[in-house]
């Protein structure tokens, strides 16, 4: 419905639009969201198992309401303005159209004074600061106005003849901003951020790269989720999309409405739809009634902001002459409903209750967006309060701990506008202090924070709730939106050894979707006991969803990637070596896919294991890796093979197709596929030259047995017609394929642990030596392992641990990069793709997105982790999107890195410098992970094992 209001009138012109066909009236210059909302169509998308999702933060930030419109797939309807003819459908095309036009060459780049992220309260405040003191700056915001939530501005599809406070206190920053000289950029998605100064951003579909020498980050805050049975149901919103859709667009999804959480903004709301005609069946608080308690915290509230204490009391007495019942002390129970909200179910200091209604706002608090801040690398500190959350640490005056980088407002720390206004005026001083030195400080600006901190305070105390308990949410209960995964799923991937956050995302894939944990990240950390920053997932380049094609620029390739010094394997200390010695015949060193196949064929040999591993196992680059299943030589590690067939890389054909045999055999026994496809790999080459090398290269790969083919360019386009036109042929290697590796690790652990392996993560070996027939490890929380062989199976720390023993290894490191897309619409592709001059291996996932990798380069970081490089992204999606035109149609959702071996071909077997010491090394480990790890466990037994051309005597 659309609501009146008597000062508030449409001011544009009535558009037709058409929804699945259906004519819609719209209003020119109103979101998407709000025309389908008034027209009652709540029901937008449906996911992949089928069920119905609808709006729900209606800021961006939950990716929930995704439509296809005019051919573009998967944009938000929350974000999407109405033009006239608009053609709007629930489901994605079979060839979407490209969501952005061809990008230039290179991203422009754009120097400023300052770069402010986020035109919300705090950052219009430091903006003008910053501007007012003759700074050059730069503010950037994904929406079309500045203001953020709390000063939006009417829609342009309204006018009012009486704007409130808030109305006016949002044109006059936004007039004073525009004088000052703020360069505003709108429609601006800030996709990554690399360093202080190197700022990626896509604004209006153009990717800039933004050089600013101070940087305020005032990113917001997106409201807490609120886990309920049904809170994913057509109908279910937050408060602030609601008061979005009410305050802004004046439009609610139903003439009956019930809000359920905490805090003064539920009121207002409230007010808001009661002065526009919807009826608000009730309003569900979770602080106690105040009562003569919360009389102190009222005095405090009105000394500290009148004007705001006033708003309270006129809030609670606008509902009261509406009849609407305010009822404190209940909590949200369930959402009822089939294919969209019907009733609330909650509980009430009288008991539970039913609240029929056609839409449910809830609001239990906010969280505060860190992505970029963490990904920039400023500490954080956790808050265990509620839900919990991640916070920012700064100065008085929002400085980071990069001395060049500020965070602001409820994006930083949640408090509030008059916080926010007060800290982004201070933060926007001193960064402007810092480039003009002899600027003043804002003794106003101080006492207006100490006030607002005061009024916050007292606020919160007088809204307190309970704490959340991760123990109330019923196993049925979706925690994660995007992959639709419930609390039941999380606590048994838990129960099967998934010790730590990132394990447990990887288990279940929650928080991998489109909203990037957003909507689940603190309820899954909450669930798997993270308590501090370290456990918490960490950011990944795209901050948010960012069409692939819009950042798609040529890089320079290479013939070998940089090599990376990780840090030490040893530990800076250790505890003395205490206790009993414990005994095994095998000690493997090292969790990855191959340590776990070395011991587990090792305890099918009969021999008793033990695996230390210093992290969790398989969770480095066993897990991050793209999981392709590689046969056929490649263009960037096969060199050796020009060597000749005796050479270690072109052996690796001789164990390839055993190891794709290895992992049906886990996958059998597992009892589930693992996604494991071999429909065939297709190496493609783009001229003549090329094309007769590649003859050369099938002809060794046929010496061995591999069945593999050259393919003209007719005959190329007939089995691959998703490719782009205009490759000269392709090599065809028939085994080859993919998996999924977070799949596969869960299956390989299982069965390690079925064995009897004895898994020791979290251990480190700080000390080996030789004594008497084998070997003496001490950890580094003070254990001994007595063991008869040793297994170096420590992947890029294999040279590091072999030097430990006298025996070093030629093992080097390398940061590669993975990518993977939005899932299509359908199949795109069934082949896994390769680039005979390229860096890229491409192929398409069971669930439909496109995992795009290939060895694009990352970097390590001051901190010794791996991390995204910007032209890296950029050159993989230019590399990818020559090959696949498809990928002009999707969205880029994540770009991560791990920490890969560099190796002149496998390392495998008995090292003769030191008796009982086994190496278990190689590239490609995941591929070759089963094989290789039974032919180390074959040798210790004794027996042919890896061979000559795999031994380590040969360096």
């Amino acid at each position: 419905m659309r609501l009146t209001h008597a000062a508030i009138r449409p001011s544009a012109e009535a558009v037709g639009i058409t929804f699945d066909g259906r004519p819609i009236p719209a209003l020119y210059g109103e979101t998407l969201a709000a025309a389908l909302s008034a027209a009652g169509e709540l029901t937008l998308r449906y996911t992949q198992s089928g069920a119905p999702r609808g709006l729900h933060c209606g800021m961006g930030a939950c990716f929930d309401c995704l439509v296809t419109i005019d051919g573009r797939a998967n944009q938000r309807a929350c974000l999407a303005k109405v033009t006239p003819g608009m053609v709007v459908e629930r489901a994605a095309p079979a060839q979407p159209a490209p969501l952005a036009p061809p990008p230039h060459a290179q991203a422009e780049e754009v120097a400023c004074d300052l770069l402010v992220v986020g035109a919300g309260p705090a950052g219009l405040s430091a903006a003008i600061a910053a501007a007012e003191a003759g700074c050059h700056v730069v503010a950037l915001d994904e929406r079309d106005a500045p203001g953020g939530q709390y000063l939006k501005p009417l829609a342009a599809s309204h006018e009012h003849a009486a704007p409130d406070r808030q109305f006016r206190q949002g044109a006059e920053l936004r007039a004073r901003a525009i004088a000052a000289g703020v360069q505003f950029r709108f429609g601006a998605t800030v996709w990554g951020g690399f360093a202080a100064d190197e700022i990626a951003a896509l604004v209006e579909g153009r990717n800039l790269v933004f050089r600013p020498q101070r940087l305020v980050i005032a990113a917001g805050s997106h409201e807490r989720p609120v886990p309920i049975p049904g809170w994913t149901l057509p109908g279910v919103m937050t408060t602030g999309c609601l008061q979005t859709l009410a305050r802004a667009n004046r439009v609610s999804p139903g003439d009956r409405v019930v809000i359920a959480g905490n805090g003064p903004l539920n009121l207002q709301l409230a007010c808001e739809l009661v002065e526009g005609g919807v009826q608000v069946a009730a309003v569900l608080e979770a602080a106690p009634f105040p009562g003569f308690r919360g009389m102190r915290q009222a005095l405090r509230l009105a000394a500290g902001a009148p004007d705001l204490a006033w708003d309270g009391a006129r809030y609670l007495a606008v509902l009261k002459r509406a009849g609407v019942p305010v009822i404190w002390g209940a909590r949200p129970v369930a959402a009822e409903g089939e294919t969209r909200f019907v009733a609330l179910h909650a509980s009430t200091p009288r008991g539970e209750t039913r609240i029929a209604a056609d839409a449910l706002a809830l609001n239990l608090g906010f969280q505060p967006e860190t992505g970029l801040a963490r990904a920039l690398g400023c500490a954080h500190r956790f808050i265990d309060s509620g839900l919990g959350r991640l916070e920012t640490v700064t100065d008085s005056n929002g400085r980071t701990s990069l001395p060049t980088v500020f965070a602001v407002g409820d994006g930083a720390q949640v408090g509030g506008a008059r916080i926010a206004f007060a800290r982004g005026r201070l933060a926007g001083l001193a960064a402007a202090r810092d480039l003009r030195p002899g600027l003043e400080d804002d003794a106003v600006s101080r006492r207006a924070l100490a006030r607002a901190i005061g009024f916050q305070d007292a606020l919160w105390r007088f809204f307190a709730v309970p704490e959340f308990d991760a123990r109330s949410l019923a196993d049925s209960t979706l925690v994660c939106r995007c992959e639709e995964v419930s609390a039941g799923t999380l606590r048994a991937a838990m129960a099967d050894g998934a010790a730590s956050l990132g394990a447990v995302k990887k288990a279940t894939r929650a928080g991998m979707g489109r909203c990037q944990g957003r909507m689940c990240g603190a309820t899954v950390a909450r669930i798997a006991g993270a308590a501090e920053e370290a456990g918490w997932a960490a950011p990944r380049a795209p901050l948010k969803p960012v069409p692939a094609i819009a950042l798609a620029m040529e890089k320079p390739e290479w013939l070998e990637g940089p090599a990376v010094q990780p840090a030490p394997i040893l530990p800076a200390h250790r505890a003395p070596a205490t206790g009993p010695a414990e005994a095994c015949d095998v000690l493997v060193v090292g969790g990855g896919a191959l340590g776990l196949s070395t011991a587990l064929y090792c305890a099918r040999e009969g021999l008793s294991v033990i695996l230390a591993e210093r992290g969790e196992p398989g969770q480095g680059a066993t897990t991050g890796n793209a999981g392709s299943l590689h046969i056929q030589l490649h263009a960037y590690d096969s060199a050796g093979a020009e060597e000749g067939p005796e050479s270690a890389a072109a052996q690796v054909l001789a164990i390839g197709p055993a190891s794709v045999a290895l992992w049906r055999e886990i996958a059998a026994e597992a009892g589930e596929g693992l996604g494991i496809r071999t429909e065939g790999g297709i190496m493609l080459v783009e001229t003549p030259e090329q094309l007769e090398r590649l003859v050369a290269k099938v002809a060794m790969e046929r010496s061995f047995g591999v069945d593999s083919r050259v393919l003209g360019a007719n005959e190329l386009m007939s089995v691959a017609p998703y490719l782009a036109p205009g490759f000269a042929g392709a090599a065809f290697c028939a085994p080859e394929g993919q998996m999924d590796p977070l799949r596969g690790l869960s299956a390989l652990y299982a069965l390690v642990r079925r064995a009897g392996v004895s898994v020791r993560g979290g251990t480190t070996i700080a000390a080996v030596v030789r004594e008497g027939a084998g070997f003496r490890a001490e950890t580094a929380a003070g254990g001994v392992i007595r063991a008869g062989q040793l297994v170096n199976a420590c992947g890029p720390w294999a040279g590091e641990l072999g030097k430990m023993l006298g025996a070093p290894i030629p093992v080097q490191a390398a940061v590669q990069q993975v990518m993977v897309t939005e899932a299509a619409s359908g199949e795109i592709m069934r082949h896994l793709v390769l680039h005979g001059s390229r860096h890229l291996s491409a192929k398409q996932g069971d669930a439909g997105h496109l995992v795009l990798g290939g060895a694009w380069p990352g970097v390590l970081d001051a901190a010794g982790r791996p991390r995204n490089l910007r032209e890296s992204i950029e050159g993989n999606l230019f590399v990818a999107g020559t090959v696949l035109p498809a990928l002009a149609g999707l969205q880029l959702i994540r770009a991560w890195t791990g920490l890969n071996v560099q190796v002149p071909g496998p390392i495998l077997g008995a090292d003769a410098r030191v008796p009982g010491l086994h190496h278990a090394v190689t590239f490609n480990g995941w591929t070759l992970g089963p094989v290789a790890g039974r032919l180390v466990a074959e040798g210790i037994r004794g027996g042919a094992g890896a061979g000559r051309a795999f031994s380590p005597g040969r360096f």
